[in-house]
């Protein structure tokens, strides 16, 4: 790959991924490390970041480089290309998904937007699904106690998941009787009044039990199907129309890329309130061998697990790698990432004690 006509080419690869097994607490963010390079520019920087590291013998650069053993010299060099005057300075950004905030989101676009929608009403106009969903993650714990809001996350995912042999792994009817009891549970007016508008999209459940056996429908719990767009799209607001180079991941299949390409250019309506307004000029898959720029996405995708792992304050040693990293990733964290706040800079400190066991433990 040369960079194209234009040279924008965005080279973007994932780290923390585990597919709709969501709401893990051991595993409760996931990243999207993207970086505005080309193949070429990209092996000029992993010549110089294995020099000043002193990585020579792997045949790729990964983040696992960097990390093993928690060397200074190394997460220094990388550090170091980060932050404002480094070598990447301002070709980096990293797209965080806190997966508990995700499936709350995904309750609000699938059932709640869409009942407003048919109704007239656009949530989006005024960021208020977005609020919806923040409201659900920050107070839903308190108000339902943490076993019941677990469970009604839970038991959505597995509404909205993958079907086991084209049979829906719960019926419509399971889920509203979930919600139905965390409704009448809940002590907090914010979190009863958004279950009481949920109690009202029945039809929507039935509708989107229907849709998602559809060979056309996009995987609704696979958090790497909206936020590849949303990546471009950060991107193109900045850099204008660009074409995006993932990781040959196997949640992204030719078949998918297609319906992911036709949604982003044709107004597929899972996308109505994402997209820029620039056509994106191109969607293509390779694999970090053959692509230095997605082994840069690597190292940066990896930095950010680093991050949230110690933001999340886990005791691993991936967390202790993130610590040394914070003051120079945080920066690097849109502000549209799928996470229940609009300060990234948090993720450059452990995140304050809500005063209960955190959400899904």
């Amino acid at each position: 790959m040369d960079g194209g006509p234009d040279g924008r080419w965005i080279a973007a690869d994932e780290s923390g991924w585990d597919g709709e097994a969501l709401f893990q607490p051991t595993e409760p963010y996931m990243t999207i490390g993207s970086v505005a390079i080309d193949d070429g520019d990209a092996d000029t920087v992993l010549a110089l970041l294995r020099r000043d590291a002193g990585i020579e013998q792997a045949a790729e650069l990964k983040f696992g480089h960097f990390a093993r053993g928690r060397n200074q010299r190394r997460l220094e060099v990388l550090a170091g290309a980060l932050r404002p005057g480094g070598m990447l300075a301002g070709r980096v950004r990293i797209f965080m998904i806190d997966k508990r905030f995700f499936v709350t989101a995904k309750i609000i676009d699938l059932l709640l937007e869409e009942h407003a929608h048919e109704n007239g009403v656009d949530l989006h106009a005024d960021d208020q699904a977005r609020r919806y969903a923040q409201k659900l993650i920050e107070e839903g714990p308190r108000a339902l106690g943490a076993p019941m809001f677990d469970e009604v996350i839970r038991m959505f995912v597995r509404f909205a998941g993958i079907r086991n042999r084209g049979q829906a792994l719960v019926e419509v009817a399971e889920l509203f009787q979930v919600l139905d009891a965390a409704e009448r549970r809940s002590h907090r007016r914010a979190i009863t009044d958004i279950l009481g508008m949920l109690l009202r999209c029945r039809a929507q459940a039935d509708e989107l039990q229907k849709t998602m056996l559809e060979p056309d429908f996009l995987l609704a719990m696979e958090p790497l199907i909206p936020t590849m767009p949303a990546v471009l799209n950060e991107w193109s607001r900045q850099v204008g129309p660009a074409s995006l180079l993932m990781d040959a991941h196997k949640v992204l299949t030719d078949d998918r890329i297609d319906i992911l390409w036709k949604a982003m250019t044709a107004g597929h309506p899972d996308f109505r309130f994402l997209w820029t307004g620039l056509r994106p000029r191109g969607l293509a898959r390779g694999d970090s061998l053959n692509h230095p720029s997605i082994q840069l996405a690597d190292l940066v995708a990896g930095a950010g697990r680093a991050v949230a792992h110690f933001h999340e304050g886990l005791t691993t040693s991936t967390a202790e790698v993130g610590a040394a990293l914070a003051a120079s990733v945080a920066p690097l964290i849109t502000p549209h990432s799928l996470i229940a706040h609009d300060e990234p800079i948090r993720f450059s400190r452990p995140k304050e004690s809500r005063g209960h066991p955190p959400t899904g433990s």
